[in-house]
């Protein structure tokens, strides 16, 4: 019987981002050697790594980091493989490491201008790190590239090219190839590679995919990593590359809105389901997706506002300009953003990373006559015991280059990093609909907006009496 191995996209579109460290595999390999050294539990609680992160691994992180770096890992594990996020394996913690290099491996064109807003989906690409903070701002450039070729072959590319290093971390052998390695070490690695007996029906282990392994518990290293390397693939069927038409509902599980200019754009039905939605390197449009989410990518988009529902697992806007996103998101994170805001119901506070600056963050602010049961279905009802996590980000965006590369966030850099939408313009967003419109989502709002809100409809009120006198 045939097998495929696929690489899991989302990993690398929501699991890499920047911090302080310019990883590498030598990198990696020294913070795991020294995290593994430094505990008796291939296991870590979130307060074991904060403390051996930050004060004993080499190169150590910044708390933030240290923080950002827990969130997203933990929520990745807990919806691709179902391990609870409350306790991480040093294996997982080192497979997401190694992912941390695909940002030095994309593809690149000859030339970029580097006044540019960094698209590493885009042709020409270049480092973040290229735009310090305080740099001019540049224009974005509208390339609609979507997630083509480029980017996945560079995928593939990258994972065959780095599975002896995954191998190695799945084996805890940080010094040299091992000589084995065993069926449960290979499945660890389902957390970045998914097997298949085709693109379209997942095995339930990624070691099913090799038949010699299941069948003597372990296999020679350098003949497994031959085997699996003839075997990944880019999996069309799930992480298609098709651009969608806004009035149909898609047929694979991703939904890709790509190369749009001013337009608007509307996904129907409001029921539909989504595993992963992509909206990259969109210039000047509103987009409407109220359908129930799983993953929500939002790269290279310039002047935008995009208008979503729930969002069940994790939200990543990145090197965006201008752009407005509106979303309850289980897990929010911004990257490489300048000028964008934030109207975000979340519950675990935001990430903002890279180059970001001149952020706004509010309250979600969206009424639709059937968000409550699009967010009941994603999970994320708008509880009041979250109603302010959105207000508390954990901020490690990228310094100067000549800035030591461990230092804190200072007060004043959180200040230019982003601030609050302040509650006397803070307003609701209305979602067009056809038809006779339902009762609207009550919204749940910190208690100076929900004043705010409070005191405006009365003024309207008011005003709507005054004219019926007239």
């Amino acid at each position: 019987m045939s097998r495929v191995i696929w690489v899991r996209s989302e990993v690398f579109d929501h699991g890499v981002f920047n911090t302080s460290i310019r990883w590498s595999i030598s990198k990696v390999f020294s913070f795991l050697g020294t995290l593994k050294g430094s505990t008796s539990s291939t296991t870590l609680s979130r307060s074991a790594w904060m403390d051996v992160s930050t004060t004993k691994c080499k190169p150590a992180l910044t708390e933030a980091e240290a923080s950002a770096y827990w969130t997203v890992f933990s929520v990745l594990q807990q919806s691709i493989v179902g391990n609870p996020g409350d306790v991480l394996e040093i294996r997982v913690i080192g497979i997401m490491l190694v992912c941390q290099l695909f940002t030095q491996n994309r593809v690149k064109s000859e030339a970029t201008n580097r006044n540019d807003v960094w698209n590493e989906r885009a042709v020409g690409a270049s480092s973040p790190r290229q735009s310090p903070r305080g740099s001019p701002k540049g224009a974005m450039p509208h390339i609609a590239l979507g997630r083509g070729m480029d980017f996945t072959n560079a995928l593939v590319a990258f994972t065959k090219q780095h599975l002896g290093y995954l191998l190695q971390t799945v084996t805890l052998s940080l010094l040299a190839e091992p000589s084995t390695v065993s069926e449960e070490e290979f499945d660890v690695l389902g957390l970045v590679l998914c097997a298949g007996t085709s693109k379209n029906q997942a095995l339930w282990r990624l070691s099913e995919a090799v038949p010699d392994l299941v069948s003597n518990k372990s296999m020679l290293s350098m003949e497994l990593r031959k085997a699996v390397q003839k075997l990944i693939t880019w999996n069309e069927d799930i992480y298609t590359t098709d651009n969608a038409q806004p009035i149909q509902e898609p047929a694979a599980k991703t939904l890709n809105i790509t190369g749009m200019s001013k337009l608007t754009w509307f996904h129907r039905p409001h029921n539909a389901e989504i595993e992963y939605l992509n909206i990259v390197d969109c210039k000047d449009c509103a987009i409407y997706v109220t359908a129930r989410i799983r993953f929500c990518l939002i790269s290279g988009c310039e002047g935008t506002t995009v208008i979503l529902g729930g969002v069940s697992t994790l939200c990543t806007t990145h090197n965006c300009e201008k752009v407005s996103i509106h979303v309850a998101a289980h897990c929010y994170k911004m990257e490489n953003c300048i000028d964008t805001s934030t109207y975000l119901f979340t519950h675990i506070p935001p990430i903002i990373t890279g180059d970001t600056r001149g952020v706004k963050l509010a309250p979600y602010n969206v009424l639709h006559s059937h968000m409550a049961s699009v967010l009941q279905g994603s999970r994320m009802t708008l509880d009041p015991a979250f109603v302010d996590v959105w207000a508390h980000p954990v901020c490690c965006t990228a310094g100067m280059p000549d800035e030591t590369l461990n230092s804190r966030v200072s007060a004043e850099e959180q200040n230019t990093t982003y601030h609050f939408v302040h509650p006397s313009k803070f307003f609701p967003v209305v979602v067009p609909e056809n038809g006779p419109r339902g009762a609207a989502l009550q919204l749940v709002l910190p208690e100076v907006y929900d004043k705010a809100m409070k005191e405006r409809q009365e003024e309207i009120r008011e005003i709507q009496q005054q004219l019926s006198k007239i």
